[in-house]
C-alpha cells in the first residue's frame, strides 16, 4: 500500500468507534482488508447514526462487522438479515453481496419506499476491470482503464433506474462500488473525506471522464 493510499486508510481507521470487530479473512471481510473496506464501515456508521433507522435490513452480514458498526450508532435500531425480510417499513438497507447486486435488488425491491436510503456495493467492478464478461450481468465495452466511464455512464443510471432512488454519493475502487441512494437530499457531512475514486482510479477518472461526472443526472452531491 502506497503512502497516500495508507494515509486514507488511515484517515478512516480514526473515524471508527473502538469496538471488539469480528474478524476473517474470507471474501475480504475483515475490518482492515483495504481503504475502501474501511471507508464503507466509515459510511455506515454515519449514515446509521445520523438517521437512526427503526428498521435495518443487511442482506449479506458476513461476519458482522458493520451489524457492530450499526448497533454501536443506533442502539434502538432492529437489525433483520437476508433479502427476504417482511416488513411494513424498511429505514435503511445495506445490499453488500459478494458479486453482482442485481438479483439481491429484485428480491429487495418491494421494501423500498421514498423515505429508504439503501446502500449498494457491486462487486462486478472486477469484472468490468480484467474484462470479463461472464461476471456481469450487463456486459460493458468500457473495461479496463475506462472503468470510471462504466460507473458514470452505465451501472450509476441503472441502479437508479432499478431502485428508483437517487444516487447521493458513491465511492469506486478497483474491485467493488459503493453507491448510496435516497429520494431525500443527505448532508455532504456525512461523506467527507471519502474520495469519490479511490486508488489508481483517481488518476484514470482525470483521463477517461474529463467533463467530471458531467452528464449523469445523479442527486445532490453527485451531479
Amino acid at each position: 500500500m502506497n503512502p497516500e493510499r495508507q494515509k486514507l486508510f488511515q484517515d478512516g481507521m480514526r473515524q471508527l468507534p473502538t469496538l471488539p470487530y469480528p474478524n476473517s479473512s474470507r471474501n475480504g471481510e475483515a475490518l482492515d482488508t483495504d481503504e475502501a473496506a474501511i471507508w464503507k464501515r466509515v459510511l455506515n456508521y454515519r449514515l446509521a447514526s445520523f438517521l437512526r433507522p427503526r428498521l435495518l435490513l443487511e442482506t449479506h452480514p458476513g461476519v458482522g462487522v458493520s451489524t457492530s458498526l450499526y448497533r454501536h450508532a443506533s442502539p434502538k435500531t432492529d437489525i433483520f438479515y437476508g433479502a427476504a425480510m417482511l416488513a411494513p417499513r424498511v429505514d435503511l438497507i445495506d445490499v453488500d453481496p459478494f458479486g453482482s447486486p442485481w438479483d439481491t435488488l429484485q428480491k429487495v425491491k418491494h421494501l423500498i419506499s421514498r423515505n429508504c436510503v439503501v446502500q449498494v456495493s457491486n462487486g462486478e467492478a472486477h469484472a468490468v476491470r480484467r474484462n470479463l464478461r461472464r461476471g456481469q450481468k450487463y456486459p460493458t465495452r468500457y473495461f479496463g482503464r475506462r472503468l470510471p466511464q462504466w460507473v458514470v455512464w452505465e451501472y450509476l443510471p441503472r441502479l437508479q433506474s432499478v431502485i428508483g432512488l437517487k444516487v447521493r454519493f458513491f465511492y469506486a475502487f478497483p474491485t467493488t462500488v459503493r453507491a448510496i441512494l435516497a429520494e431525500k437530499e443527505l448532508p455532504e457531512t456525512l461523506w467527507e473525506g471519502c474520495p469519490r475514486w479511490m486508488w489508481w482510479l483517481r488518476k484514470y477518472a482525470v483521463r477517461a471522464l474529463p467533463g467530471g461526472l458531467e452528464g449523469f443526472h445523479g442527486g445532490y452531491g453527485v451531479e
